[in-house]
């Protein structure tokens, strides 16, 4: 058995050496998606739940302002994926996604072809009620188009959480849906509302003024699939996987059913890998969960409308099983820049506050 002194000093250590990374580019992952293509659109469309005919649907894209199929703004994640994990050394700690917010300088149009450069912003400890320890990585990413120029940049909080053998994370039980609950599930997908070609305008746009809701939910394991074959593999199979773990060590995981190490990753997959981080089932991805909220704000603005900024901050994980409604509400409008300021919430099916965020939209004027 491990001491908490043995714990603390491998802690220690990992500090030390991701202290050094701090304004520094680090690349933990190679770049997917370099060209933005038709297909690979479809593919990070259907991995996020995102069936827009504007990024689909070339003939209907052909007649709007743009002229052309957009990818949807949180596409820049299959670019290069935004979250850094600090040194890549073997400790006794526990990955969680505190936030990902994103900032765009133009629509991603297809035909561009994209890179991105990932660097370490900071890096700090606090400790939590109960004294754990809690490690924050905050990277920041660039992307940029084929003329060097910005498309968009990220900012995203790590959290390197203490991890002491099988200690609970997370105790709430799995939902099950009952008849009653798919009945309720349908209607609200069928519901589902999209601005579209009917141009919203700044003028349209009250303080207060509640955005139409998206459900998403329930999470399965067809979610998270679809998520990782979306944003590109997020790690390597077999022998190839087995060997590549030696030179990530931080990125490891053990299946106990097979004493086996596989990528930590596959924990969002896989029963017996989340029951080793003390979770009921396999659990969302804070970025895949940004990914989700994204539509709540594109479905609303419109055509013609422009995603500027989305923040969105984990507050509660999301188990496999979850249903999240996302809302939305104007909270500010700036008349200069014809900017609409949005307050986000995502309740689960048990009335917990899983998500928060903000977003600006920029509306045409009428």
């Amino acid at each position: 058995m491990t001491s908490m002194e043995e714990i603390d000093a491998r802690i220690d250590e990992w500090i030390a050496e991701t202290e050094k990374l701090t304004g520094k580019e680090v690349r933990e992952r190679e770049t997917w998606n370099y060209d933005v293509t038709a297909d690979s659109i479809r593919h990070f469309a259907y991995g996020t739940d995102d069936d827009n005919p504007l990024w689909l649907d070339a003939d209907y894209a052909a007649k709007t302002s743009h002229g052309t199929l957009l990818a949807p703004p949180a596409y820049l994640v299959s670019v290069l994926y935004p979250m850094l994990h600090g040194a890549p050394m073997k400790a006794p700690l526990a990955s969680l996604i505190g936030g990902v917010a994103y900032e765009w300088e133009r629509p991603i149009r297809l035909g561009d072809r994209l890179r991105a450069v990932s660097k370490q912003e900071k890096f700090f400890e606090k400790r939590n009620k109960e004294g754990r320890r809690l490690n924050f990585v905050i990277s920041a990413v660039s992307y940029l188009d084929q003329d060097d120029k910005v498309v968009g940049t990220a900012t995203a909080t790590m959290i390197m959480a203490t991890q002491v053998g099988d200690a609970v994370m997370f105790e709430r039980p799995i939902n099950q849906c009952s008849d009653a609950d798919l009945a309720q599930l349908e209607a609200a997908f069928k519901a589902e509302k999209r601005t579209g070609g009917d141009t919203l305008t700044f003028e349209d746009v009250e303080i207060g003024l509640e955005i139409p809701s998206i459900t998403r939910g329930p999470l399965t394991i067809g979610d998270m699939v679809a998520w990782n074959a979306a944003i590109g593999p997020s790690y390597k199979a077999g022998r190839w996987g087995f060997l590549d773990l030696e030179k990530a060590p931080h990125a490891v995981a053990v299946n106990k059913a097979l004493n086996f190490p596989v990528k930590y990753s596959q924990q969002h997959e896989d029963i017996n890998l989340a029951a080793g981080r003390g979770m009921p089932g396999p659990f969302d991805n804070g970025v895949m969960r940004f990914a989700w909220v994204a539509p709540l704000v594109t479905n609303w603005m419109g055509d013609d409308g422009f995603l500027k900024k989305l923040d969105v901050q984990v507050r509660q994980a999301g188990i496999y099983g979850d249903v999240v409604i996302y809302r939305g509400k104007v909270a500010e409008k700036e008349d200069e820049t014809g900017t609409v300021s949005l307050e986000i919430t995502g309740t689960n099916q048990v009335g917990d506050l899983a998500t928060k965020g903000t977003a600006e939209v920029i509306l045409p004027r009428r």
